[in-house]
């Protein structure tokens, strides 16, 4: 995964071009107040974009994400009924873990890198992959994760069987580093696998072809590429020649892995690659699960479009998801000292990309231990009382005119549009081209009526601030 770049621009000072004052400007807004300026800055810019951040693309092109990737549409998906949950489930939850979790200073796979130019701590691949003798999440319990997660409002889950550190989460034959040769062969990745199944949400797993370990030998460690450096970060004058057939040797290992992965746990909803050049293609995948919905990361077309760690900068066609740091904010996996999202943080994101018809997937690193922070925890608290009386606004809906047409995110329902109202927002609501007035609207949270008028095609709304809460307030207006 590369660095959250939109983050870091929030927190430092860039040169002074007219960009970077609309940065400096956006940080200090919510999410919204974000999207709103930035797209006054500019037509095609609605939030801070990661996708044009060179560090990004350079990442993107060491996973083999080349530029023709680029882009957040995908105009043609997966056919299948089974594949159709994708658009209405709305929110899922992003789940890396693995050996930079004992660390906790560093962030998975990319803390290997050295002179890389992000705010990320630093450690030699030799050091970082004998970690695995250190790990054991004693405590990682996916049933009590996915019950928990279920509550707040999560609907499919995504879980990192394999890293570019290539340390593998299930005991894979293909494989000579991960649960089977540390842990004893516990299989992880059966033991998330069912518990989605057992409480009937839907599944993912994210895997990396990319496999840094196996061509540890033939890497430049060295991330700004100004010098060469071996896996003891020790200067070199040029890399070794890989053997005759050491490429295709990895692709036939991946290709094998892909394949455990999608025949020994059942079904399987979402396959989440991160990298790589058609190991095994689509149409192979689609044989062994064919309702299964494939993101767009690994040389070929995906089903979805995507963004990282900053929302689209424009409306997108067909599916569409956003994934995100959450828990720590910032980075991939467990953080010692990372701030962790609160449930407005999240919930703003989320109703951001609703109003587009777009998928929030939000990302929590659990501790070494196995366990889940307890802001993590904290925060599905907050999340689960939202979802209690506004989460009918963000499933099975489809986006709004926002902001084209309605200065607040709005999501529909035949009969019903959904307002969600900033905490910062005190304005008018205003919502323009529409045909006839509404019936009632109603304050989902407390199920009051609230004051609104009807006027040539404008519905005006106006919450009294005794009213209002520090999450988003939903107005359901039924016709």
């Amino acid at each position: 995964m590369k660095i959250v770049m939109s983050k870091i621009v929030n927190y430092f000072l860039r040169p002074y071009t007219d960009s970077a004052i609309a940065a400096r400007v956006v940080s200090r807004q919510s999410p919204l107040g974000r999207f709103l300026l930035l797209t006054t800055f500019s037509l095609t810019a609605a939030t801070i974009s990661a996708q044009d951040d060179d560090i990004a693309k350079a990442q993107h092109t060491i996973l083999g994400q080349n530029a023709a990737q680029a882009g957040v549409s995908v105009p043609v998906r997966n056919t299948h009924p089974d594949a159709q949950w994708f658009p209405k489930e709305g929110l899922g939850l992003f789940i890396h873990f693995g050996l930079a979790t004992v660390h906790g200073g560093i962030d998975l796979s990319w803390g290997m890198m050295a002179n890389k130019p992000w705010e990320d701590g630093e450690i030699t691949p030799a050091a970082y992959w004998k970690l695995a003798d250190r790990w054991n999440p004693v405590h990682f319990n996916a049933e009590a994760m996915v019950a928990k997660a279920k509550k707040a409002g999560f609907k499919y889950f995504v879980f990192t069987t394999k890293h570019h550190d290539g340390y593998t989460m299930w005991p894979s034959e293909y494989s000579t580093f991960g649960v089977k040769q540390k842990l004893g062969g516990r299989d992880l990745v059966k033991e998330f696998v069912d518990a989605c199944h057992k409480h009937g949400v839907k599944t993912g797993l994210y895997y990396s072809p990319p496999d840094w370990l196996f061509d540890a030998p033939y890497k430049n460690w060295d991330y700004s590429g100004k010098t060469i450096l071996d896996i003891h970060h020790q200067p070199m004058e040029r890399l070794p020649e890989k053997p005759a057939g050491h490429d295709q040797a990895r692709r036939e290992m991946v290709a094998n892995q892909m394949r455990e992965l999608l025949t020994r746990y059942g079904r399987i909803d979402l396959f989440w690659l991160d990298g790589g050049s058609g190991e095994i293609s689509n149409d192979e995948i689609r044989q062994l699960q064919p309702g299964i919905v494939i993101n767009r990361r690994n040389g070929e077309p995906g089903d979805y479009g995507d963004s990282e760690g900053a929302l689209p900068s424009r409306r997108f066609v067909g599916w569409f998801e956003t994934c995100d740091p959450c828990w720590p904010s910032r980075w991939w996996t467990y953080s010692t000292s990372d701030r962790m999202d609160t449930g407005a943080d999240v919930i703003e994101k989320l109703v951001i990309l609703r109003a587009w018809g777009g998928n929030f997937l939000a990302n929590v690193g659990p501790c070494p231990d196995g366990s889940l922070p307890e802001e993590a925890l904290e925060t599905w608290d907050e999340m689960e009382g939202w979802m209690k009386h506004s989460g009918e606004s963000v499933y099975d809906v489809t986006g709004g005119d926002f902001p084209e047409k309605a200065n607040q995110p709005t999501t529909l329902k035949k009969g019903i549009v959904y307002v969600h109202a900033f905490p910062n927002f005190h304005k008018t609501i205003v919502l323009k081209g529409m045909s006839s007035s509404p019936q009632q609207a109603l304050l989902l949270r407390t199920g009051e009526t609230v004051p609104f008028s009807y006027r040539e095609g404008e519905i005006h709304i106006n919450i009294p601030p005794e009213k209002r809460s520090r999450m988003v307030d939903t107005i359901k207006l039924v016709w």
